[in-house]
């Protein structure tokens, strides 16, 4: 079925505070059935868990190893051992979860094994109320863009993305319709996710203030701000307790080579810090990041609130001197990819098809990369 004929009615998504320049009407479209949605879904998962099972096969090693590299590996010491240094650089909403999980089970089952279950469930039940909300992409091609960006993997993997995807989900959705304790909800657990929740916490409370009454506005703001530094606080003091180091998760960053000056993350732009190369892989990241900050900006005239977010989990790499975990920052920005489907969508056919193609092949060697063991982030 094609990606611009598999659509039902959708009702038009709401327009923000009346007089409020910067959410602007979206006329009433159409969005993909269901069962198509779905469909797309099953076939990222087999895709990439029947390629991980292939490559592991082949190469000669179990696929639980295969299932912990990089991250996934920290993920599993956290569960199975707790926090230990270097490690206080992860977030702990992510494990604890899962070292719950692994409670529940009496240690029998391995937290890469748990990690996908949960992250799998997560992501379908992001598909599934995702799609009758105002932040749907209009077309199954946002759908194939957001389910097959390069490093989609981490979506339904011993990884924090889809859980911080729906818990982001849930603070910008809520913060649209103006729930404002639904969305104070949300917003803290993203700040016990990701290093990416402040920046939630930030667009929500923009967005919270843009729907409210011209007299509630700063009260709104300041209340989400509130109660989103009091989480922060509620994770400095666990650090504290547990560390000495209240600010663990930021002084166990230091060893990662971070750029020296301001001027030096500027440079990240244009690939112009020692070390940056701008072909290969490294190419890529760049593109990927211009294509996302693209859709970043198309946003500001449909919600200045969004855009800020897309911007500064952009920005947010610049510090790091490369791009280095552009497909993993970028794979949880589902209104920004869901933009740039909604927008492929409209081109020419060999534009479409051309570029689907290549995005494809990315998502096939990421995919491929993480289970042996190369760098995928």
């Amino acid at each position: 079925m094609s990606p611009r004929t598999a659509a039902g009615r959708v009702e038009a998504m709401p327009s923000g505070a009346e007089g409020n320049p910067g959410s602007a009407p979206v006329a009433v479209g159409t969005r993909p059935e269901l069962r198509a949605v779905l469909g797309l879904s099953a076939l990222m998962l087999v895709h990439h868990f029947g390629l991980w099972a292939w490559t592991a096969f082949h190469r000669g090693f179990p696929l639980l190893q295969g299932l912990e590299r990089w991250d996934s590996a920290h993920y599993s010491t956290l569960v199975t051992q707790g926090y230990v240094s270097p490690l206080w650089a992860f977030l702990p909403l992510y494990p604890w979860t899962v070292g719950l999980m692994h409670a529940l089970v009496g240690g029998s089952v391995p937290p890469q094994v748990l990690g996908c279950a949960l992250s799998t469930a997560l992501l379908l039940a992001f598909v599934l109320r995702v799609r009758a909300s105002p932040l749907a992409p209009r077309t199954l091609w946002g759908w194939f863009f957001f389910l097959f960006s390069p490093a989609s993997f981490a979506l339904h993997s011993h990884h924090t993305e889809a859980l911080f995807l729906v818990l982001s989900f849930g603070a910008l959705a809520s913060a649209w319709t103006g729930r404002f304790w639904w969305t104070a909800l949300f917003a803290g657990l993203c700040v016990l996710t990701r290093n990416q929740g402040v920046f939630v916490a930030v667009a929500a409370a923009l967005l919270l203030a843009e729907r409210a009454e011209a007299g509630q506005r700063f009260v709104r703001f300041a209340g989400l701000g509130a109660l989103s530094l009091a989480a922060y606080g509620g994770l400095m003091v666990f650090e504290w307790l547990a560390s000495g180091d209240p600010l663990a998760h930021v002084h166990a960053q230091s060893h990662w080579g971070y750029v020296d000056s301001a001027w030096s993350a500027l440079r990240t732009l244009w690939y112009g810090n020692p070390g940056q190369v701008p072909r290969g892989w490294s190419l890529l990241r760049g593109v990927f990041v211009a294509l996302l900050f693209v859709a970043s900006v198309a946003w500001f005239r449909r919600s200045r609130p969004l855009f800020v977010y897309g911007v500064l989990s952009l920005a947010v790499m610049l510090p790091q001197g490369d791009f280095l975990n552009a497909f993993r920052f970028g794979a949880v920005l589902f209104p920004m990819l869901f933009w740039l489907g909604d927008w492929i969508s409209e081109r020419p056919a060999w534009l479409r098809w051309s570029v689907a193609l290549l995005t494809l092949w990315l998502n096939h060697r990421v995919t491929h990369g993480f289970v042996i063991g190369l760098w995928a982030y």
